[in-house]
């Protein structure tokens, strides 16, 4: 495909990318619907207002800074903030184009643009506010560098790579556990081998830098970037406390090899389910608890389950089946851009699976998913046309 033809379907994309997401965020309006919400809004209102972080504050540093950039101007209404990220999410679908294309080819690169565009799930995660959407397009990024870093031997773009991870672990931090296997897709890429892993690892630490010396001068010790995600570790806190996360982690898992070798097997299953099964706002009781908590959530159900569930599992079911063929399909002959398409998933996925997992958890990887799919897609067209389809 002419790179002209690719750039005009990429904005068609964008364009379509942004009016979904728009109509989603003026649908959810000016009222917050989850506690995660009203936490990170409060913890912007907070920063606008020059009092920093709370010394309690225990989720994610960059995304109540994101929220305060968006609610610095006028009018600074919730629907703005949902209008303004829905906008800025949306550019992941010209984003999503672009890896397609540089890794498997400009008709897998469109449908990939197209799934990221139209998905229901990226369209109401654009105007909710978590830090899902923003990871999402922030993760391409990450991706598209160490890409770069590989097919150029630029050190600069491992470098730009670890510190996209950096931030992204600040949004997400679970993200740390892909540093360790972008390093090492990026060292094994060039001849510059340790430097291309030392410049990736590099750039994590240093966006790390700031808040992991904050959390030093406040506890006294290393302290993980969001100390709230912790609870849900299949650890004692006692553990924690005596031996810190990760050794409590590896404790638990050479102490009972099996039960944490179940604990993964079911995290991942949520991580990878087709609709949402872990939603507190689906139970009557719990939204009662939470609107004594705080009253600006509400009483009712947001969307109501059956029809939500039916449209979760009639799109990523096919996406997912799509990238399995996409999976097997690139395994042949672009096996290096599938270790790091379907590595930096299934890493992700593994990472949460050490905590607990949710639907809403594979947000960020949902991009890399849908290069796959793309490629599922072609594959298949492929397959029944050989006659016209040709490689892209």
């Amino acid at each position: 495909m002419r790179e002209r033809s690719l750039g005009q379907a990429t904005l068609g994309l964008l364009a379509l990318a942004v009016v979904l997401r728009l109509a989603a965020a003026f649908a959810l309006g000016d009222r917050l619907y989850f506690t995660d919400e009203a936490e990170y809004v409060d913890a912007a209102d907070r920063l606008l207002a020059g009092g920093g972080f709370d010394a309690h504050y225990d989720r994610v540093p960059a995304y109540p800074v994101f929220v305060a950039g968006l609610r610095a101007g006028p009018p600074q209404r919730i629907r703005t903030v949902r209008v303004l990220q829905a906008v800025l999410a949306a550019t992941g679908a010209g984003l999503a184009v672009r890896l397609g294309a540089r890794t498997l080819g400009s008709r897998a690169a469109l449908v990939a643009g197209l799934l990221y565009a139209a998905d229901p799930m990226l369209v109401v995660a654009g105007g909710l506010l978590y830090p899902e959407a923003i990871a999402a397009v922030l993760l391409i990024m990450v991706l598209l560098c160490a890409v770069e870093a590989t097919e150029c031997d630029r050190i600069r773009w491992s470098t730009a790579a670890g510190a996209g991870l950096g931030l992204l672990a600040q949004l997400r931090p679970v993200a740390l556990v892909l540093v360790p296997p972008l390093a090492l897709w990026a060292a094994t890429g060039t001849s510059r081998r340790v430097r291309h892993a030392g410049a990736v690892i590099l750039g994590c630490v240093l966006l790390l830098a700031p808040w992991t010396y904050r959390g030093y001068r406040l506890h006294g010790s290393l302290v993980p970037i969001a100390t709230q995600g912790t609870i849900s570790a299949p650890v004692p806190r006692e553990s924690v406390e005596r031996r810190g996360l990760v050794g409590s982690l590896v404790e638990e898992a050479w102490a009972e090899p099996m039960s944490f070798l179940r604990h993964l097997t079911r995290e991942s299953g949520h991580f990878f389910e087709l609709y949402p099964q872990r939603l507190a706002t689906d139970n009557p009781e719990d939204r009662v608890e939470i609107h004594a908590r705080d009253p600006r959530l509400p009483l009712q159900e947001t969307l109501p389950p059956g029809p939500r569930n039916l449209v979760s599992a009639f799109t990523f079911g096919p996406e997912l089946l799509l990238a399995m063929v996409g999976l097997v399909a690139g395994w042949r002959d672009h096996r290096r851009v599938v270790l790091l398409l379907a590595g930096a998933t299934l890493c992700y996925g593994f990472g949460y699976a050490l905590f607990i997992g949710k639907l809403r958890y594979r947000i960020p990887v949902l991009p890399l998913l849908f290069v796959l799919a793309g490629h599922g897609a072609v594959t298949i067209f492929r397959q029944l046309r050989p006659d016209t389809a040709r490689s892209a």
